[in-house]
């Protein structure tokens, strides 16, 4: 505005130079005071619109600001919310791999936990929903409803199993003939009737290699298994250890078989057994009725000797019986002959007495000694042949592996169970053997002791003497005895 007022006032001094100073001065001073009032309210009513527009921006500024701070709080809202639906999705995804991957499991799983009876109806089914659901790898929710069908399987098995479920199907019998039959599954255990009749039993755990189960008959079952297999009822076995009891009274061999599987070896040890039995039978009775004389006749007949009553010493040795009498009659007969000839003589026939006491015990001996090695012998010839079919038929079967070392190592028992018992008795009837020796030998030394008594009671009569004998061996040809 003053810019404007000031060009006014040098257009009216100019106006003035031309027309007149006063009334042009003074017109144009009237006219600048018009055009200053109309400026002023010009002014004022543009100063009035300003401040209108300044109080409605005002407002608009507060109303915008309310609106953008609920718009800041919408906003923050929005965020918390978007990350929370992010963490939800995230766990969501979580849950979802994690059920994605029990199912997985559980459909890899579920195989492994079928009894091998159930394979024939289960099996296929779990393997082709598998396929199925590997198939749809791309597509979780596709590969998720795939898993949960194998769940629902799972699930129709459990309580099928739990009611008992019963089906025609094929087993093994005893692991080796294939029989068709009904097979009755009940929780973990499953029975099994062949439909030709004459077979039940249970249905075991252990793998056959083939897709079907291993039957195990149950002794004294009566018909018991077959009557609740077909649904006309009866009393079932069931096995706690799931099979691995039955396997086990199965797998015992009886005497027979075990003495079947030693083979020829075996069947020597088991020979050498028996006739060390026998022998040692035998000895015992030969031993322990080994005639030995009572030490009281013994006596009775050196108070003879002693006393110079041969003849009567030789009527009482002459009722002694076997070897040991034997000994006592050559004692009686050379009992006052020189002590040598006497001690001589009585150990010719003390000679013959200990081989007939020890006969066949050195066959006690040698069996004891070769029972272990003949074992071992068959042992390694068992173990040649297992190595052999290793060879022909590989070692994919542990199990037939494991049977041949353990029919392999009966031998090895046997000549065990043959050599400790035959080494116990042999040391047995040795003992025996030497103490009746001994009681033999005490008698031999008595009677040649008895010799000693001679000089002490009586006075020999001496026929003829050698300068050179001494005086303990001097020839008696007769005795004087003592008036009785």
């Amino acid at each position: 505005m003053i810019p404007r007022l000031f060009a006014i006032t040098l257009f009216g001094l100019a106006s003035l130079d031309a027309a007149g100073p006063v009334e042009q001065a003074r017109a144009d001073l009237d006219k600048a005071v018009v055009e200053l009032g109309q400026t002023q309210r010009e002014y004022a009513d543009l100063r009035r619109a300003l401040y209108r527009d300044i109080n409605r921006l005002d407002d608009e500024a507060l109303t915008l600001a309310k609106e953008l701070k609920l718009l800041q709080q919408s906003e923050e809202s929005v965020t918390a919310d978007s990350r929370r639906l992010d963490s939800e999705i995230e766990a969501r995804k979580t849950d979802f791999n994690y059920a994605a991957g029990i199912l997985n499991q559980y459909s890899k799983s579920l195989v492994t936990r079928l009894h091998p009876a159930e394979n024939q109806i289960y099996l296929e089914a779990i393997e082709k929903l598998d396929q199925a659901a590997g198939s749809k790898a791309d597509n979780p929710t596709g590969e998720l409803e795939e898993r949960i069908k194998v769940l629902e399987l799972g699930l129709s098995r459990i309580k099928a199993s739990a009611g008992g479920h019963r089906f025609e199907g094929k087993a093994l019998r005893n692991g080796s003939e294939s029989l068709e039959g009904t097979l009755l599954v009940t929780g973990p255990s499953v029975f099994f009737s062949a439909k030709s009749g004459g077979f039940e039993g249970v249905a075991t755990f252990a793998e056959t290699g083939t897709a079907l189960p291993n039957v195990v008959s149950v002794g004294e079952s009566n018909g018991a298994i077959a009557s609740a297999v077909t649904g006309e009822g009866g009393s079932l076995p069931f096995d706690g250890t799931m099979g691995k009891a039955l396997l086990t009274a199965e797998a015992q061999d009886s005497l027979m078989e075990t003495i079947e599987k030693g083979g020829l070896v075996g069947h020597c040890i088991l020979l050498l057994g028996a006739i060390s039995l026998i022998i040692t039978v035998f000895k015992f009775f030969e031993i322990t009725r080994f005639p030995v004389p009572d030490r009281r006749a013994i006596n009775a007949i050196l108070d003879l000797l002693v006393t110079g009553d041969h003849a009567g010493a030789k009527k009482a040795a002459a009722s002694l019986k076997g070897m040991a009498g034997e000994v006592v009659k050559v004692g009686v007969e050379q009992f006052y002959q020189k002590r040598k000839v006497l001690e001589e003589t009585i150990y010719e026939k003390l000679i013959d007495v200990k081989p007939r006491l020890e006969r066949f015990l050195p066959f006690l001996a040698l069996t004891a000694a070769t029972g272990p090695l003949l074992g071992l012998l068959g042992t390694v010839l068992g173990i040649i042949k297992t190595f052999q079919a290793m060879v022909i038929y590989g070692t994919g079967n542990a199990k037939n592996f494991s049977a041949g070392i353990s029919e392999a190592l009966i031998t090895t028992a046997e000549g065990l169970v043959v050599a400790i018992p035959v080494l116990i008795l042999h040391g047995l009837m040795k003992g025996l053997a030497k103490g009746k020796a001994g009681e033999i030998e005490s008698i031999a030394i008595a009677l040649v002791n008895g010799t000693s008594e001679l000089d002490k009671n009586h006075k020999p009569i001496v026929t003829s003497r050698s300068p050179d004998d001494d005086d303990d061996d001097f020839v008696l040809n007769a005795v004087q005895s003592n008036p009785a």
